[in-house]
Formats: structure tokens, C-alpha cells, sequence
């Protein structure tokens, strides 16, 4: 029962527009909560507002930008021109809060769940509602590192400190700016099809897929052709690359592309590592030069044995495929990975979401 009325409760999803990682986690979490607790999601994203839609038919998907995210310049973080989107950012603050604060009155929203948005939690103070950060980051780790102690990185770690929680998923920094911090395991779309259940997906020769993301330029695969002769290359679907299997673009269920492989060659992103984990497929990532998050889960992924850093060199001119067959032998290692990457992390978020409305 919500406010002494028997309805479903209504859940609010902040999801970050930068990349699609956020909002893959969070569709995962969206169908569990629709499944669990028959709740109401309504969402709010920028770029990745339609890939949500498609994903979650019959949810309202609100376009608007939340956050700036960093502006990149190839595998590498344009300092000047991410400290200027920051800045335009923070200046609209206190009108984005304005216009939230009405809708989620409007809509009587019960709960917010923000991934990793910091404005949604200083309206959702201001008006009583519950709320609670879901990521293994903070923009405050990433501007702190790039920039240093400023105005900005203080206003985000006190929009963070609204927050009554967050849930910190595996391979995640401190994330101390929070107060209350539950850690879970992995949350990860669930994996629907296997690969002979995909037609467009060839037989006979190792399924190597080459992800940038959509924040890297795809011209880091320009000279990726060396690469070829001993593996089939699977690629996003805003890659076109001659010799390569496509990932069609109207594909939601991108995890299914991603467990069928027998080896990720990517940029460290994290919903691509943890489909790659759930799914038990080794990994070769190169860095995001000037993010943060990446020490995280490169470190991790390494330290499991599950996978290895590369130079982004490499991935420009395919010289990682000369090490194919011992990268795909580290599947060996997910035998001995820790337990926080077996857990249901989609369900253990859904029980403590579940105990907030």
C-alpha cells in the first residue's frame, strides 16, 4: 500500500547519457522491479532514451539531458572541452531541479533510483521522496581526478550525500561520498538466447567481439583488418567495418551478441565487462586515458584472472589477435572468480528497492 492507497508504486529512473552501460544495468533493474513489485517505471535519459524505449515496452521514456559525462578525443579524455560541458552543466542546476521537483509532484513518484545522476537527489530531498544511486562510479571521482577539488565537485558530493543510499556494484571505487553504501552482485541483462539461436552469427571460427563504445570515435578500428584471418569480428552496430559481423541496430538484447562470443576486445566499459562475466567470456580491454573508472575495472578484471589490459594500439592495429588463443584460455580462471560476481545482483537491488516504497 502506498500513501493508504492500494496502487502500483511508481519508480523513477535517472539514467546517466553518457554511453549505454548505464542504461543497459538499469533496464535490467526496470524489468525486475515491473516483475517483482509490479511497480510503475517511468524514465528519464538523453542519448540513450530510445534504446530504453525499445527495450521496455510500455514504460514512458522521457528525453532529456541529465549529464555531461566527459568528452572524449579518441581513447583519451578532452580535458578543455569536458571541463567547459561540466561547467555549462552545473549552471543549469538549479532550473533542472525546478522543473524535477514539479514533475515528480505531478506524478507521484515514490521512489528514485538515479544511475549515477547527482541533481535528482537534491530534488527528491527537497520533497520528501526516497532515493538511491545505483553504479560502481561517481562524476565526483571522475571531475575530482581530471580537475582537482572545485566548485563543481563540491556541489556533487552534496547532491550525492542527499541520496539515502547507494548500491555499489562489483568492481566499484569507495564511492564514499555516499552515506549509506550496500554492496551487490553483478546486475546484467539476462542472457535469452544462445549463439545458435542468432542466424546472422557464423560457426567454425572464434566469435571476437571488438567494442569501442559509443563515446569513442570508431575510427580507433581503422586498421583493425590484421585481426581477420584468424577469428570472425562481431561490432556494434554504429561500427561498419568491411569483413565484420554487425550487430543489427535495432537489437536490444545486446547481451545475447555478447555471451555467444569466446573473447571481448574492448574499451573498459562497464556493461560490457559484466555481460562478459555473467556469460563466463575472457576479455582484453584498453584504457580510457584521464577516466578514472577504469583502474577499477581493468584491475579487477585482472586480478580475477578473467581478462587483460591492452594498449589501445593494439586494438587500432589488430596486434592483439597474435595472442587469440591464450586470451581465450583465460575462460579457464571464471572457476575461481569471487562470490560477489555469482550473486543476482538484479534481484538483491529489487529486494532493497522492494523495502524503500
Amino acid at each position: 500500500m502506498v500513501d493508504g492507497r492500494l496502487r502500483r508504486p511508481r519508480v523513477c529512473f535517472y539514467v546517466s547519457d553518457f554511453g549505454y552501460g548505464h542504461a543497459a544495468r538499469d533496464i535490467a533493474l526496470a524489468r525486475e522491479l515491473q516483475e517483482t513489485l509490479h511497480a510503475e517505471v517511468v524514465v528519464r535519459a538523453g542519448l540513450p532514451a530510445e534504446f530504453m524505449a525499445r527495450s521496455l515496452p510500455g514504460v514512458e521514456v522521457l528525453r532529456g539531458q541529465n549529464d555531461p559525462g566527459v568528452v572524449m578525443e579518441s581513447a583519451a579524455v578532452d580535458r578543455e572541452r569536458t571541463l567547459a560541458a561540466v561547467e555549462q552543466w552545473l549552471a543549469s542546476w538549479e532550473g533542472y531541479i525546478a522543473a524535477e521537483k514539479v514533475f515528480l509532484r505531478d506524478r507521484r513518484v515514490d521512489l528514485i533510483v538515479s544511475d549515477i545522476v547527482p541533481q535528482p537527489f537534491l530534488a527528491a530531498e527537497e520533497l520528501g521522496i526516497p532515493s538511491f544511486g545505483i553504479s560502481n562510479f561517481t562524476w565526483h571521482l571522475i571531475y575530482t581526478r581530471l580537475f582537482g577539488k572545485t566548485e563543481v565537485t563540491d556541489r556533487i558530493a552534496e547532491a550525492y550525500r542527499a541520496a539515502d543510499g547507494v548500491l555499489l556494484l562489483p568492481l566499484h571505487e569507495p564511492m564514499a561520498v555516499f552515506r549509506d553504501r550496500r554492496e551487490v552482485g553483478l546486475v546484467a541483462r539476462a542472457v535469452s538466447r544462445d549463439r545458435t539461436e542468432i542466424p546472422a552469427l557464423p560457426s567454425g571460427r572464434p566469435l571476437v567481439y571488438l567494442g569501442g563504445g559509443r563515446s569513442l570515435d570508431p575510427a580507433v578500428f581503422r586498421d583493425i583488418r590484421t585481426a581477420l584471418d584468424g577469428c570472425t569480428l562481431l561490432v556494434p552496430s554504429w561500427v561498419n567495418l568491411p569483413g565484420t559481423v554487425r550487430i543489427p541496430p535495432d537489437e536490444t538484447e545486446t547481451q545475447d551478441w555478447i555471451a555467444a562470443c569466446d573473447l571481448i576486445v574492448s574499451k573498459s566499459g562497464y556493461s560490457t565487462i559484466s555481460e562478459a562475466i555473467q556469460a563466463r567470456v575472457p576479455m582484453a580491454l584498453f584504457r580510457r586515458e584521464g577516466f578514472a573508472e577504469d583502474d577499477y575495472l581493468i584491475g579487477g578484471v585482472g586480478a580475477m584472472g578473467i581478462g587483460k589490459e591492452i594498449p589501445a594500439a593494439a586494438v587500432e592495429d589488430g596486434s592483439w589477435a597474435a595472442d587469440l588463443e591464450s586470451l581465450m584460455d583465460l575462460r579457464e580462471n571464471f572457476d575461481k572468480i569471487d562470490g560477489v560476481f555469482k550473486r543476482d545482483g538484479t534481484k538483491e537491488c529489487g529486494i532493497i528497492v522492494g523495502g524503500m516504497v
